[in-house]
Order: C-alpha cells, then structure tokens, then sequence
C-alpha cells in the first residue's frame, strides 16, 4: 500500500505533467507560408495600344489573405510580376504574417521606398538600392533585391513608392509570408479539461 506522502507525490508529479501539457498547448503554433508569383494570373493587352496598365490588380489573391492597390500584372506566363504605379500598397485581412518578404525591381533604377505598419500603426521604413538623389549615399539598383521583414506584432500593410514619385514604381515578384496560427482558446480549454478528468480518475482508483 502506497503511502501518503507517495500519493501526494504521485499526485504533484501527474499534474506537474498536466501544467506542462496546458502550457505547452497554449504556446505551440503552426506557421503557414503563403507564397505569390503572379504566373497564376493570364494578363491580357489591348491589340492596337498595349499597355502596362491594361491588367489592374486587386483582389484576385483576397482568399489567400491579401488585397493589392495601385498595381497591375505585367508579363506572360511563365514570368509575371506586380507592377506599382508611383505609390501601390499591399494590405493584410484576416490573420496577420509575421513575416513577410518580396523581390522588388525599381522601374526607373531610384530607390524604392517600402512603408510596413501593424495593426497600432508604422514599424519599419525599407529602402533597396538605387538612387536617391545623395551622392554619398548613391548605390547601383539591384534587379530582384530581397527585402525582407519579421514582426511579432504582425504586418497590416505595406506602402510601396518609388524615390521620384513617376508613374510607376517598382516591380514586385514572389510576395512570400508567414502567419503564425495559435489554437483556439476554447480547443485548449476541452482538451485541458479532459486531461484532468482522466488525471481525476486515476486517482479515484
């Protein structure tokens, strides 16, 4: 026959290992990336006047979690990509990425500015290469750059613009982002009930 001092530690120990399976519940998530390249889309041109403007992009990607503003799809299959006009924006709905990255091309070789803000508002300014009117500060435009960002705030939106304001801006290719989906409150709470009833029983026998 056991004790009580064994029962009692029997017991502390079980629901040392319940707290930890609680804990480790209400931590624990699962990241999804979302990854977007355009060459989804079929972009059709005007036959006498083609422009770059005949594609205008919006909400074809709001089932993925994102809305785009002031940009069109430019190219053909396979080799699409997002074209900014001299401001274009993405926005974020539903969950937010914590991280978020994107290949961006300036149109006319300046800098490209991009804007990310939260939920509270602003959070980080991004500049890529290219001119920005500052000798000192001159560096040559790079096709593609990777820009990045990670916030555990979340990203709402992103304003993107070029250094000169033109027409249009930048070209945007590969938007990958991450959102991080926590379980419900109320899963944790079912399964943390369960937990102890078994615990509970245990020790009735």
């Amino acid at each position: 026959m056991r004790t009580a001092n064994t029962l009692t530690f029997s017991m502390l120990k079980n629901i040392q290992g319940l707290v930890t399976i609680v804990i480790s519940l209400l931590l624990s998530t699962t990241a999804y990336a979302t990854v977007i390249d355009f060459d989804d889309l079929d972009p059709v041109y005007q036959e006498e006047f083609p422009c770059w403007c005949d594609n205008p992009i919006s909400d074809e990607y709001i089932d993925k979690g994102l809305l785009i503003h002031g940009s069109w799809v430019v190219g053909a299959k396979p080799h699409n990509s997002m074209l900014t006009s001299n401001w274009g924006g993405l926005e974020f709905v539903d969950e937010l990425p914590t991280f978020l990255s994107m290949n961006v091309s300036s149109a006319y070789g300046d800098a490209v500015y991009l804007d990310f803000y939260g939920e509270q508002g602003f959070l980080r300014t991004i500049i890529t290469s290219g001119w920005r009117n500052v000798e000192d500060e001159v560096t040559p435009p790079i096709p593609n750059e990777f820009i990045s960002f990670t916030s555990d705030v979340g990203i709402k939106s992103v304003a993107i613009y070029s250094h000169w304001g033109m027409r249009v801006g930048a070209y945007i290719d590969n938007i990958t982002f991450t959102t991080a989906t926590v379980p419900e409150s109320s899963s944790i709470a079912l399964i943390s009930l369960g937990l102890l009833g078994l615990l509970l029983r245990r020790f009735r026998n």
